[in-house]
């Protein structure tokens, strides 16, 4: 069973196991001896362990000796033969006393003068112990108290030395948090400064939490107004914005949100009203996080939203009117649009407040009524939009009110979307008719039935007449209405057909098949010929409610989903298909086809009738299908496939070199991805699979492949080659044959997949009729050719082959081949054959010149996860040396870190050197560095976990104290793990 203990540290008690326990026993020892910590600890290593027992020795000496803790501390710190590791410990003791004392004052004013004094002169800290003073001192809770007492904040503040001021400014926001009120106030003297402190306090309410304090939220509010906030932004991401600094307010403090969201329009206006850019009124735009917020605090907190809201609004609306007649429109809310995912800010203002007033009309107040009466006393649109939405809210309580507001201001009527210009007026006519007493209804129907708009007064608009009306009546219930006016709705429904519907907002999608899909699974096959002849076009687009309706390709992707599920029943009906139909309909049947279950006669009988109507639209598909059958083919299938490799027309031309706009190429110009998408070159990939199944295929497409590989295109070329290669599967003389007989003389093909990897295929038993092409790949000017090229005489060379002098010259040439040679040592360094070359190469290369090649050269490392690593111990060694280990650390450091063995000692140079080099640099979050410095620390804690009584002890102890020394990584949580 386990010991157990209680241990006092400066009022704190702290339980403890067996081994704290032991801790806890040797400080009672050792107290009692004349002995100071610094000559116990230098008598010995100073191993980890030790950190207990000098937090135990400290903890009881500060609760029964003071002086005597205070002399033991100094000592430890001053001392230089005292590790790091331990001077660490000890300032993390010192930081977190909760009554500190003006004695630990003194140490630490001692240990962090030349931090600050460095600061202060604007020059670099050589002092790394005052350094790790200054980190542990800064964060501290109860020093910040202490030193707020002694007035040293006001003395740093107006010190009138601004890199000790900036200091300051970033030291009240890491203890914002804990004490925002005194933060607050230290800060507020500041507000309207200018200059350097607009960005200091710019930078502090990046990273501030506001939620917590009223004074410290107020101050955000002030440098809002002031502009101070202008180009503020969200910290973390490069795409943050002014509302991404609130994060989590909506949830916290919706009712201070809404302060935000007004304090923020009213500045953006002051702003754009500046500049003079007043055709572009945006004062929020788009942007995902404001319109959340926005929503979000208008439906927790609905009246304070409007109160806050509501006058800036207004303000904004009544500053930028553009209009003379009533309803008034003004440059920011001239068109409103409904029901979308793409709101910008200034309409999620106005959507939230057209809630919120809907919420909170449903209770009668003295504020509500003036709330109406400012909406009431204005002619805009933005006004009586948000007026309607707060009758609509309130339907029993102002029923008669809205009903003689129509008839007394019929412009109102004029209220909806820029897809319903009614919709607005018709939900409120709606939700108060029901409501209101009859005679007020007959008043309002008599309204609508007088209301015509200026547009349908017009002799482009008198055709729309009575529009407006109809849209108007429809919001009347049918049994409501009376019959002169249920005779004028059956007049305008025949006219009209529909009122205007639901606004729907910005519409988008893809474009669908104008017959659903599940609706296809009822058709019959007499209704799929009359489709077929209905959607003849491929150019059929319009909209619908539900999106976007296509037109042949539509219905034939549709079709060919019905092939994979029944391939029989729809290729029966192909056979079906009019000659004059759509050859869609056959190319998409066909592509079901292809790797459906179905006899290969049915599929050949669908291919006969797609060559013979349409070979030249049908053509890949049908050699796609044809390549499939596993049944030999038919001689007409055997001749469909020579046409089509032949003699059909596509390509025309070399798209690969073809401009495709904006300075690209055309399948971005890439020769193999342009011929897998031609006819010719599908059907080399279709010759290429039979013969690949069934060696009696070579025999029957010989007067075929003598054809193809004299095709004029590279692209289909580069397709052929594939094919050859399965020639040589069989007959690997008539393989090489064919190869020497096709057209190579475009550069670029030599690089292309399948020709370059029929040449690899040949290195071993056919270097020497390759190596004229091979040596040409090598000198190309091509860069993907020329470094192809390298690869390959590099594996030439490791197959045994007489290829040395063309290795050499590429290790010595230009970029492009001495990544060809970089990539193959890469690979080969863990195949103990390659090992020796592959490790003389990667030395040679680690010290390249270009950084690309380095690159290449240390990813070398991920080869060696499942290797034993202490056998690599001299390349480890070379690039801990090289060029490469300055650029790219990430491949050792990720081998080892997965590394499942013992660590090799080495692993403490990687870390040496790697802290050397990158140490300031690791320091900055968004380099590399940083993320890596995290695999350095644990890495140095497994090896000094593994190497605790070797050689290597001290260079991991040492590592461990440049750690600490530096702040890097997250050294302080694996110290915890050595202390428990």
């Amino acid at each position: 069973m386990a010991s157990e203990g209680v241990l006092t540290f400066d009022g704190r008690r702290y339980g403890f196991g067996h081994e704290s326990f032991f801790d806890y026993c040797f400080a009672r020892l050792f107290v009692t001896r004349p002995e100071s910590l610094v000559s116990f600890l230098e008598k010995s290593e100073q191993h980890l362990f030790r950190r207990a027992q000098v937090r135990q020795v400290l903890a009881y000496l500060r609760d029964a000796d003071r002086d005597r803790y205070v002399r033991e501390l100094a000592g430890l710190l001053s001392d230089e033969g005292i590790r790091t590791h331990i001077k660490e410990l000890a300032f993390a003791l010192l930081a977190e006393v909760t009554e500190p004392t003006e004695a630990e004052w003194a140490i630490w004013e001692d240990r962090t003068a030349p931090a600050l004094k460095a600061i202060g002169e604007g020059s670099p800290n050589t002092d790394k112990l005052s350094a790790l003073a200054w980190r542990r001192f800064f964060g501290s809770a109860s020093w910040f108290a202490f030193v707020d007492r002694r007035g040293e904040l006001e003395s740093w503040l107006d010190s009138g030395n601004d890199q000790l001021t900036d200091v300051a400014v970033r030291y009240l926001n890491v203890h914002h948090r804990h004490s925002p009120e005194r933060v607050a106030a230290f800060l507020e003297p500041y507000t309207d400064r200018g200059g350097q402190w607009s960005v200091r306090l710019r930078n502090f309410m990046q990273w501030a939490e506001l939620h917590e304090n009223r004074r410290l939220f107020d101050l955000f509010l002030r440098l809002i107004d002031n502009g101070t906030l202008d180009q503020a932004r969200g910290p973390i991401a490069e795409n943050s914005t002014f509302w991404n600094m609130l994060y989590g307010l909506e949830k916290d403090r919706p009712d201070w949100l809404s302060e935000v969201v007004a304090h923020r329009l009213r500045r953006r206006l002051v702003v754009v009203q500046a500049a003079k850019q007043l055709g572009r009124w945006e004062l929020i735009g788009y942007d995902g996080s404001a319109i959340k917020m926005i929503h979000e605090s208008a439906e927790h907190a609905p009246s304070i939203f409007v109160n806050h809201v509501l006058p800036v609004v207004l303000e904004i609306s009544d500053t930028t009117l553009t209009g003379s007649k009533p309803p008034k429109f003004d440059a920011v809310w001239s068109v409103l649009i409904a029901r979308t995912d793409h709101l910008s800010g200034e309409h999620a203002c106005l959507t939230a407040l057209a809630s919120a007033l809907a919420t909170i009309a449903r209770e009668d107040s003295q504020e509500m009524r003036n709330v109406i009466a400012e909406l009431r006393k204005r002619d805009t649109h933005v006004a009586n939009y948000l007026l309607l939405a707060l009758y609509a809210g309130g339907v029993t309580r102002y029923a008669d009110e809205t009903c003689v507001m129509f008839c007394d201001e019929p412009w109102r009527f004029f209220c909806g979307f820029s897809d319903s210009a009614y919709w607005c007026a018709r939900e409120t006519i709606h939700a108060v008719v029901e409501h209101c007493t009859d005679e007020h209804r007959q008043n309002l129907e008599r309204a609508i039935l007088q209301y015509v708009p200026e547009y349908e007064r017009t002799s482009y608009g008198y055709k729309q007449r009575g529009q407006a009306q109809f849209a108007l009546l429809s919001a009347i219930p049918e049994e409501l209405r009376s019959r002169h006016v249920q005779a004028r709705f059956d007049e305008l429904k025949r006219k009209f057909d529909e009122p205007e519907s639901e606004p729907s907002g910005i519409r988008g999608g893809f474009v669908e098949s104008p017959i659903k899909e599940e609706a296809t699974e009822k058709m019959t096959d007499g209704q799929w010929l009359r489709a077929i002849a209905k959607y003849h076009s491929e150019d059929r687009r319009h909209f619908t409610s539900d999106g976007v309706e296509g037109g042949a390709w539509q219905m034939a992707q549709v079709l060919e989903n019905r092939v994979n599920v029944d391939p029989t029943r729809f290729a029966h009906l192909s056979l079906k298909f009019p000659v004059d139909a759509n050859p869609i309909y056959l190319e998409r049947t066909l592509a079901g086809l292809k790797s459906a279950t179905a006899a290969s006669d049915l599929k050949l009988q669908v291919c006969r009738k797609a060559f013979a109507e349409s070979h030249r639209h049908c053509g890949r598909s049908v050699a796609d299908v044809l390549g499939s059958i596993e049944d030999r083919l038919p001689k007409d299938a055997i001749d469909m496939l020579h046409w089509l490799a032949t003699e059909h027309d596509d390509p025309a031309k070399e798209f690969w070199q073809e401009d495709a706009g904006g300075g690209r190429k055309y399948y971005n110009g890439d020769i193999y991805t342009t011929g897998i998408n031609t006819t010719r070159g599908r059907v080399a990939i279709a010759v290429w699979d039979l013969i690949l199944s069934d060696a009696t295929y070579v025999e029957r497409f010989r007067p075929t492949l003598d054809r193809m590989v004299r095709d004029p295109s590279a692209s289909v070329l580069s397709c052929v080659a594939g094919t050859l290669r399965a020639v040589t599967y069989h007959d690997p003389a008539l393989g090489m044959r064919l190869f020497r007989g096709m057209n190579l003389s475009e550069d670029r093909l030599l690089a292309t997949r399948h020709v370059c990897g029929f040449i690899r295929d040949g290195l071993r038993d056919s270097f020497a009729e390759l190596r004229s092409i091979v040596e040409r790949m090598v000198r190309s000017s091509d860069p993907e050719v020329c470094e192809a090229g390298a690869r390959l005489v590099s594996l030439a060379l490791l197959m045994g082959q007489s290829a040395a002098d063309l290795v050499e010259e590429a290790l010595h040439g230009n970029v492009h081949q001495r990544l060809g040679v970089a990539q193959v040592a890469s690979a080969n360094i863990a195949i103990p054959e390659y090992r020796r070359w592959s490790e003389a190469a990667l030395v040679v290369l680690f010290n390249d010149d270009d950084a690309d090649v380095r690159g290449e050269a240390a990813s070398c490392f991920r080869q060696l996860e499942d290797e034993v690593l202490d056998t690599y111990g001299d390349l480890i060694a070379a690039f801990c040396d090289s060029r490469a280990f300055q650029d790219n650390s990430f491949w050792i450091l990720h081998t080892l870190e997965e590394s499942l063995g013992r660590l090799p000692g080495t692993m403490c140079l990687v870390c040496e050197k790697f802290l050397d080099r990158f140490a300031d640099e690791a320091r900055d979050i968004r380099t590399h560095p940083a993320g890596d410095t995290y695999t350095v620390t644990k890495l140095v804690f497994r090896t000094y976990q593994q190497h605790q009584n070797d050689e290597w002890t001290c260079r991991s102890l040492n590592l461990i104290d440049h750690l600490c020394l530096e702040g890097l990584g997250d050294a302080g949580s694996h110290l915890d793990q050595f202390e428990r």
